[in-house]
């Protein structure tokens, strides 16, 4: 099922450059755009050819990040999940596209579920990738744009409306924020963090990369600590259940270096890095 494509070949290569869907792949845009209340995709549940997008960043080995060039202000990224493991061979900036693969909206977030069907439901189950393009720029967004969960009753986060939908899975930057505290959000414990710009919040999170300190944050991330600029992919998560309820979207780092500091804030950065010592 593993097809690496030419850059010669035309048909292809006018889909990959243009970043327009061909007449039997769906773009991103297309899956992704929704009225929905929840988020749910237009195609949730269904087998459809998607023309795909270049890869910003894997996770885990079996999850990947697909973003077009062509939406760069919305609905212009995906999440792929390949759990027949077929896709091992697929980097960081490969545009890749699928035949008959399945939509499904699972917690809040829409995949391209990429799994062998024994059911023989999608019998023409396939990918192409074309290595060797320029991971796009993220979006620059303020803070409104990413707006945290408010508390309800007791244990119950929701975000007030769905402003934030059309960035889930991109790439994108948050300029000049200031951390607020830790210990926020549905894992246990908490791995979630506060983002200040002026007045409105935003919540972050460390866990798409490993820390190399602090078991759940980057050393950059101390609480007061002022940040240049702070860049990842926007998550969209979402839980209901009779006792609680989370639902919110969270800007996920995806190493260090995606967290700039303030040269200002080297001293609470040396202060994080010795408390993260004394812990290990």
């Amino acid at each position: 099922m593993r097809r690496v494509c030419c850059l010669s070949t035309v048909v292809l290569g006018l889909m990959v450059f243009s970043g327009v869907a061909s007449a039997d792949g769906l773009s991103i845009r297309q899956i992704q755009e929704t009225t929905d209340p929840n988020g749910l995709s237009p195609y949730h549940g269904q087998y459809v050819n998607a023309a795909g997008g270049i890869v910003t960043h894997i996770k885990d080995g079996f999850r990947f990040y697909l973003q077009d060039p062509a939406d760069p202000d919305g609905w212009g990224a995906i999440c792929v999940k390949d759990f027949a493991g077929a896709l091992g061979e697929v980097q960081v900036g490969d545009w890749v596209s699928f035949t008959d693969v399945y939509i499904e909206d699972y917690r809040g977030t829409t995949f391209i579920q990429y799994a062998s069907d024994p059911g023989g439901a999608n019998p023409n189950l396939d990918f192409e990738r074309d290595p060797g393009h320029p991971v796009p720029a993220p979006k620059v967004l303020t803070a409104a744009d990413l707006a945290a969960p408010i508390e309800g009753p007791t244990d119950f986060w929701y975000v007030a409306d769905r402003r934030s939908e059309p960035y889930e899975s991109m790439l994108v930057t948050l300029e000049d924020v200031t951390v607020g505290t830790k210990g926020w959000g549905k894992a246990n414990p908490p791995d979630n963090y506060q983002l200040w710009q002026g007045s409105d919040l935003v919540w972050g999170t460390d866990y798409f990369s490993a820390p190399t300190h602090d078991p759940f944050y980057h050393p950059q991330i101390v609480p007061a600590a002022e940040l240049d600029s702070i860049t990842g992919i926007v998550e969209h998560y979402l839980k209901i259940r009779d006792t609680y309820a989370w639902d919110y979207y969270q800007l996920c780092t995806r190493f260090e270096e995606d967290i700039v500091p303030e040269p200002g804030t080297l001293s609470l950065l040396v202060l994080g890095l010795v408390a993260a010592g004394r812990r290990r």
